[in-house]
């Protein structure tokens, strides 16, 4: 006989997981999930908004170099222009006459290497320091080009000076401006030319970099037309390149953008263009200003892994929380459950059943229906918890990134919006124009003579100038019209629901007047005007942000180049 199987006891089937650990499990998915969909949220705004920051932050050295170059190089225009009328350079009959006038502007000025006066036939008749007195400079661009008119000369190798001048440890490369020296005939007697020296362009990309920059390995990178760096890292110094960025400078834009280089490396670049197109006493240089994307978000990445840290921790601490509060609220249940597995224990012992309350009629049910409620009202409290702390956690961050949203949008001398506030501003402004069917002005202001209160009473007089300059803008236009400060000592003011071009015109023009009162700063009274360029935008044009600031921007060059503290409307 066969002795059959004993069957599946209650004891040998898999019991189910206990209550305790089913809340718990529950509580901890929940709190983990939560954490994680937060991080991945801010992980992702972080990196996007430090990848802007960093974007503007290079596009603004890139305008400032740009504008640096171009101020150099007009103001060496000037002076040739300068020399040019002088009577004792343009006759230059009395050489040692002629070369006291060359050696006092030299001595003003020691990036200009050699400045020097030669004949219409191209010899040198008066020079500074005498250097290449009686040369022949006829086959030199910078006579050839000066014959022609006022101009500026590419960069170039020392040729003729290169023996005569100083050594140094990089070899001599000028940039030339060249004028006519014309006589009372109108005939061209001869050239006047200044060389001046590549070294001042490295000292103004040094100064722009601050040191942090320039640790992380931020580089400026100034290009010529056909691609040929001038200035930059050591191994693509007089080496043709290529780049998205380049390319768009090249064509006259200005930005900043994402990009990988041929050394395999994703750079963030901001771009620009110095010179005018058509003006042959500007140069027309491609300024780049690139740092890596992995050094340039280094600061977002480290804040995002501490982020990351103290998440887990608190991720593990809420878990634990819940864990103690889960097994306290389950504790009825456990005591009830084992009290009832002690009575069928007993009883499948064959012993006596385990002391249970008795109960009459429903008691049983109010007891569980009691406990059950309890429950739900710990349960209900502990979710309240969670939720009071996750509001009060988006509070908090809410209000943090409100904080840093009115950091990012004004600027932090003058108070006044800045760039990043321009930028989302102009747009509303294009479309207000249009539904109101009534034109808009970008006013795009520089200050003339700021330079020279910075440098006389000090930074200090120069940031109170820079405020009071802004205050008396803000206080001369209408609430609903913009004023922001764009870097340095350019504003913009955004005029809306204007008649036509007279109209911003005379508005421009009655803040020039404004303007130009005295300030009262703590160590002087000094009185600065301003080049106003003004562009035009009307309901029926299209919304290009870009040429809209381009038009205001150049208009503003304009009115430098016509005698400056005047107002210049785009074309």
């Amino acid at each position: 006989m066969h002795n059959q199987a004993p069957a599946s006891t209650p004891e040998a089937r898999r019991r189910p997981l206990r209550l305790v650990t089913l809340a718990m499990l529950t509580v901890s998915i929940a709190v983990t999930l939560t954490v994680l969909l937060h991080l991945a949220l801010v992980s992702h705004f972080a990196q996007q908004q430090a990848r802007k920051e960093a974007q503007m932050r290079l596009q603004q050295l890139s305008w400032q170099m740009r504008d640096s170059l171009n101020l150099v190089t007009s103001s060496a225009v000037a002076d040739v222009r300068l020399l040019a009328d002088l009577p004792q350079v343009r006759s230059f009959d009395e050489p040692d006459a002629a070369r006291r006038v060359l050696d006092s502007l030299q001595r003003g000025f020691a990036d200009y290497a050699w400045i020097g006066v030669a004949d219409a036939g191209g010899r040198v008749v008066a020079a500074t320091n005498r250097m290449l007195e009686g040369a022949q400079v006829d086959g030199r661009p910078w006579f050839k080009a000066g014959l022609k008119g006022v101009q500026a000369t590419d960069y170039h190798p020392a040729l003729l000076l290169n023996k005569l001048l100083p050594k140094s440890i990089d070899p001599w490369r000028f940039i030339d401006m060249s004028a006519p020296l014309v006589g009372d005939d109108g005939v061209v007697r001869g050239v006047v030319g200044v060389h001046m020296s590549w070294q001042w362009v490295r000292n103004r990309a040094h100064e722009l970099l601050t040191p942090a920059l320039r640790q992380y390995g931020a580089e400026v990178l100034v290009v010529r037309a056909d691609g040929t760096v001038l200035l930059g890292p050591a191994e693509l110094v007089e080496k043709k390149i290529d780049s998205p960025g380049l390319r768009l400078a090249q064509g006259g834009g200005t930005g900043s953008l994402r990009e990988e280089w041929p050394d395999g490396k994703i750079y963030l670049t901001g771009y620009s263009r110095t010179g005018t197109d058509g003006d042959p006493a500007t140069l027309r240089w491609a300024v780049l200003v690139r740092h890596t994307e992995d050094a340039a978000l280094a600061e977002a990445r480290t804040l995002e892994r501490r982020m990351i840290g103290l998440s887990v921790l608190m991720a593990a601490m809420l878990a634990m929380c819940a864990a103690l509060l889960a097994r306290r609220l389950t504790r009825p249940m456990d005591a009830l459950g084992s009290a009832i597995e002690g009575a069928i224990e007993a009883t499948r012992a064959g012993g006596g059943a385990a002391n249970i309350p008795v109960v009459d009629g429903f008691h049983e049910a109010q007891v569980l229906s009691q406990a059950m409620r309890e429950l739900v009202r710990s349960e209900e409290a502990h979710r309240y918890a969670l939720e009071t702390m996750n509001q009060q956690l988006e509070s908090t961050v809410a209000a943090r990134t409100a904080e840093l949203q009115a950091l990012l949008m004004h600027d932090g001398l003058t108070g006044l919006p800045n760039r990043r506030a321009l930028m989302q501003a102009l747009p509303d402004a294009m479309h207000r124009a249009a539904r109101a069917h009534k034109p808009c002005a970008l006013l795009f202001l520089d200050m003339d003579g700021f330079k020279n209160v910075n440098d006389t009473h000090g930074h200090e007089e120069g940031d109170a100038l820079l405020c009071q300059f802004g205050a008396r803008l803000l206080g001369a236009v209408r609430k609903t019209d913009l004023v922001a400060r764009l870097a340095g000592d350019e504003f913009v003011v955004v005029l809306e629901g204007l008649g036509d071009a007279q109209d911003a015109y005379e508005k421009a023009d009655s803040l020039l007047a404004v303007l130009r009162l005295p300030y009262t700063l703590k160590r002087a009274s000094v009185s600065v005007g301003a080049s106003i360029g003004v562009a035009l935008h009307l309901a029926e044009d299209a919304h290009d942000l870009d040429a809209w600031l381009a038009r205001a921007d150049g208009a503003m060059y304009a009115a430098k180049r016509g005698g400056k503290n005047r107002v210049t409307l785009a074309v």
